[in-house]
């Protein structure tokens, strides 16, 4: 039994490795890219930029159905069987959620543009049309069933790979559109094309995986078109999705408010600080993608006092990349953004400690919540965290109010902190021996 944790944490670290390779040189090329678009756009254009890009992200968040955890809990054993005639329904109803979603997505987020634009958002009619467009990438953005078969057949070095690709075409667009001045229509249309390189690699790749691992004859249209009869896959797939829906509206909808409150301006500073510091904590977080695989082998095998001695060591893992992270904000926290911005602004160290400090909290939460979906807790996790996020858009408001920026990073720290407390009670019967031995399962 000892070689079980052994050999989870090897392949957790092993899979972590090529995503932090993948997420170091994607922060780079972020640098780079950033720093072009502010040099050809200006702040307040860039700003622009940014609100657009932000609202079709959180309407694709907000859309589209976590269908890769739903083929991870409900297809991690027939996949390994090989046994096409359990998992090919469930793989079927994975492609038909991400299809209808990103429906879903396409013609709402046009409606909501053209309802709220103007008066909740503050866009001008340009900044309408141009987003309106822009919707159109949502329809590729949901690479659930592909991304779920990569992890199936712990191919994270594939998905690192597909990453790298799809911001090399940003950041050759973008610099091809800082040297030739080129205007925003440019730049949005770059990371359209972005967003539709991934979903192509990435859909490719979990075709030939699925392929290699199936066999040729998958039979993946009727798969398609059979309805899965898995008892409780819609709940579960709605909970789940619940639970990053809500995490979306914390993290971009919080940005369009700040945009509405603020300005272009004010939201760009807020975007690429918060961009800094969570790349600062990418390394941790990278992890995250290779748990869920590993909490449901121990849960599937009962094996409790292996799953702590995991959480342990990551928690010593997570604790030192934070450590790290805090030193690098500390001492070169200004020059990054700097490089970034090329302008300055105030109270520039307190809001980079302050987003730092909030990334790492929210490098805590994921395990916990990963832990916690494996264990069917979800329900009430998504009760806590939408009383937290209602109450965040409020202190949002207020501190906004109070002192700008500096007051949006604050408000970003205490809504972390309550999830992170509440999320710690929640799993404390499986990470704690004391609270083990309590609800036997030591």
């Amino acid at each position: 039994m000892a070689s079980e944790p052994r050999s989870a944490l090897h392949r957790i670290f092993s899979n972590t490795g090529f995503l932090i390779s993948s997420r170091i040189i994607n922060a780079l090329c972020s640098f780079a890219y950033v720093a072009w678009a502010v040099h050809a756009l200006g702040l307040k254009t860039f700003g622009v930029l940014l609100l657009i890009t932000t609202f079709v992200t959180l309407v694709s968040d907000m859309t589209h159905l976590q269908s890769w955890q739903t083929l991870l809990h409900y297809g991690t054993a027939a996949f390994e069987a090989r046994d096409r005639r359990r998992f090919m329904p469930v793989l079927g109803y994975c492609i038909r959620s991400d299809m209808i979603s990103a429906a879903i997505g396409l013609v709402g987020g046009v409606i909501v543009i053209a309802l709220t634009g103007t008066h909740f958002l503050g866009w001008s009619d340009p900044v309408k049309r141009d987003a309106s467009w822009m919707m159109l990438t949502v329809a590729f953005m949901n690479t659930g069933w592909s991304t779920g078969v990569i992890r199936l057949c712990n191919r994270f070095g594939l998905a690192a790979l597909f990453d790298f690709g799809s911001t090399c075409v940003r950041t050759l667009g973008y610099l091809i559109g800082s040297l030739c001045h080129a205007p925003l229509e440019f730049f949005l249309f770059i990371w359209f094309l972005h967003q539709f390189a991934l979903f192509a690699l990435t859909s490719l790749g979990g075709l030939v995986l699925l392929r290699r691992h199936m066999g040729g004859d998958i039979r993946l249209v009727s798969s398609f078109l059979t309805p899965s009869e898995t008892l409780g896959i819609w709940g579960f797939t709605l909970r789940v999705s619940v639970n990053q829906i809500l995490d979306a509206l914390f993290r971009q909808g919080g940005t369009l408010i700040i945009g509405a409150m603020l300005g272009a301006r004010d939201v760009a500073i807020y975007r690429v600080t918060k961009q800094i510091c969570d790349g600062l904590a990418k390394p941790a977080q990278m992890m995250i993608p290779s748990l869920y695989p590993e909490f449901v082998r121990f849960r599937d095998n009962q094996n409790w006092s292996e799953l702590r001695h995991v959480a342990r060591r990551l928690a010593l893992v997570i604790f030192g990349f934070s450590a790290l992270a805090v030193v690098v904000a500390l001492f070169g926290g200004k020059a990054i953004v700097h490089l970034m911005l090329h302008d300055s602004f105030a109270n520039e160290m307190p809001i980079i400690l302050l987003m730092v400090f909030s990334a790492l909290l929210e490098v805590c939460i994921i395990p916990l919540e990963t832990l916690l979906t494996v264990m069917g807790r979800l329900a009430i996790i998504l009760k806590y965290r939408l009383a937290v996020i209602a109450l965040y858009f409020a202190i949002l408001a207020g501190l906004m109010a109070l002192c700008g920026v500096t007051g949006a990073a604050l408000a970003s720290v205490a809504c972390s902190i309550m999830i992170f407390v509440i999320c710690l009670v929640l799993a404390a019967r499986w990470i704690s021996p004391r609270h083990a031995a309590r609800y036997g399962e030591a």
